[in-house]
């Protein structure tokens, strides 16, 4: 996906929105596309557009941090390896200054950034110059990526700053701008996801690219965050009419030879020898599934390894254990950080599991046990029986959740998303950690606050 010519056009008006130092505005691209000769026919947006699908793979992202954030960042891993930062979130003791923090808010604006470009360009071309809709179809993209890039933020930072046009111009009442309200930034991730749904109805089919699916279950699990349960419904409600289902096999999901299969709603595709590999799975996996021994990260905790009960089918697909060691094993080829792995982001029982806990929070409780009892079935499984109260069902959901999705960088979001008190439970039980409260969100880093003065900090910190 890697496109050389999108970069150069696109090099200096992403970077300047987030990244940008005094020795970067005296740099000039050596190659630079402009707008009178980019962005002029069909064939040049579908190249910004993968340029899009781009910012997902590096390790600042899903390419690694994100499975730190999410996993390391809970009771689901210690960090492992010897990166300080790494430690830092594992012992909640992040500072302003921490890289992992700070590479991934530079990242994600990177990556808003080129939507922001391709959403501007796009929509400024003549619709004549597009085949079947595409022009549609390619917008629907754009705005699905960036409602998935502020939803990080805004779970993470809290308020952020909310750039929504294409800046090409580096003057810093354009490049400088505050943090907006949380729920601003949510209202805005909710009418992108819900633009992306409108012109991606009846477009894409592939996981590796967003599709209507995508969005409306990535729009569910925003509605989940906000408590929005009546809308929960409604779009699990349209997702059980589009096809996908649970596999038979739990293992067949991270079987790399079914990499896209009837229960994957999104994934990042990743290709090996083409500098677009995924370097995470080799982080992680023993030898021989990985080339390279050292010591791994995001390593098992094990309370983790404890969420299992005996005939539960997922252990194995989960964790691989070797030389009295654990290790995560949802990826199965390390290829000298050059992978082919793909990574899912979304998958059909997140969106029952989201489906049930949205029922259970609107008295049908009794409907929700029955879907947490259709993910039970395959992992082999008794199902739950008798009657249970609304707290004991949202208990056990959160619990299935942990289970079924462990590893996939979920814990942390979910664990948020239940509140300070859970959280802190949960880290005291899995980590023997005693966290604050300010630590539920993490700091705005330091050297964007040093460019920026209009950036607040976190309490906290």
């Amino acid at each position: 996906m890697k496109n050389i010519v999108f970069k150069s056009y696109c090099f200096l008006s992403i970077l300047m929105l987030s990244s940008c130092t005094d020795d970067f505005l005296t740099i000039e691209p050596e190659t630079r596309v402009s707008t009178e000769t980019f962005w002029t026919t069909q064939a040049d947006a579908e190249l910004g557009v993968n340029g899009c699908y781009d910012s997902l793979q590096p390790d600042s992202y899903y390419g690694f941090d994100m499975f730190v954030l999410g996993d390391v960042r809970s009771d689901n891993c210690f960090a492992g390896g010897d990166n300080p930062s790494n430690f830092e979130i594992n012992e909640f003791n992040v500072r302003a200054t921490n890289g992992i923090v700070t590479r991934f808010w530079q990242q994600l604006y990177r990556a808003i950034g080129r939507t922001n470009i391709a959403i501007s360009r796009i929509s400024g071309m003549d619709e004549t110059l597009f085949t079947n809709g595409k022009k549609q179809a390619l917008l629907g993209e754009a705005y699905f990526l960036r409602g998935l890039h502020y939803f990080y933020l805004v779970q993470l930072f809290g308020d952020v700053p909310l750039p929504l046009t294409a800046t090409e111009d580096i003057a810093p009442e354009l490049i400088f701008i505050p943090r907006q309200k949380e729920q601003v930034v949510y209202n805005q991730i909710v009418k992108d996801l819900r633009t992306a749904i409108t012109f991606l109805e009846g477009k894409n089919q592939d996981p590796g690219r967003a599709t209507v699916a995508a969005a409306e279950g990535i729009l569910a699990k925003v509605q989940l965050t906000q408590k929005r349960y009546d809308e929960v419904i409604r779009l699990t409600t349209s997702l059980q009419t589009r096809g996908f289902g649970l596999l038979d096999n739990y293992d067949e999901l991270f079987d790399q030879k079914n990499k896209f299969n009837n229960e994957v709603l999104f994934a990042v595709r990743y290709s090996n020898g083409q500098e677009d590999g995924n370097v995470f799975p080799e982080l992680i996996l023993p030898p021989p599934y990985a080339s390279f021994e050292f010591t791994k990260f995001n390593t098992p905790t094990p309370d983790s390894q404890q969420v299992f009960t005996n005939n539960d089918l997922r252990r194995e697909s989960a964790i691989k254990e070797q030389d009295e060691a654990m290790y995560v094993f949802k990826w199965r080829n390390g290829s000298a950080f050059d992978s082919d792995d793909y990574t899912i982001v979304l998958r059909y029982a997140d969106v029952l599991l989201m489906r049930a806990e949205a029922l259970n929070f609107t008295n049908a409780t009794e409907d929700a046990i029955t879907i947490i009892n259709r993910i039970r079935k395959r992992a082999g499984l008794d199902d739950y029986n008798g009657a249970m109260s609304r707290e004991a069902v949202d208990k056990a959901i959160l619990e299935e959740r942990r289970v079924e999705l462990l590893y996939e960088g979920h814990r942390w979001f979910d664990l948020k998303r239940k509140g300070f008190t859970v959280a802190r439970e949960a880290l005291e039980k899995g980590k023997g950690l005693l966290i604050e409260k300010f630590e539920m969100l993490l700091p705005i880093p330091q050297v964007e606050r040093d460019k920026n003065e209009l950036l607040t900090q976190n309490p906290g910190y």
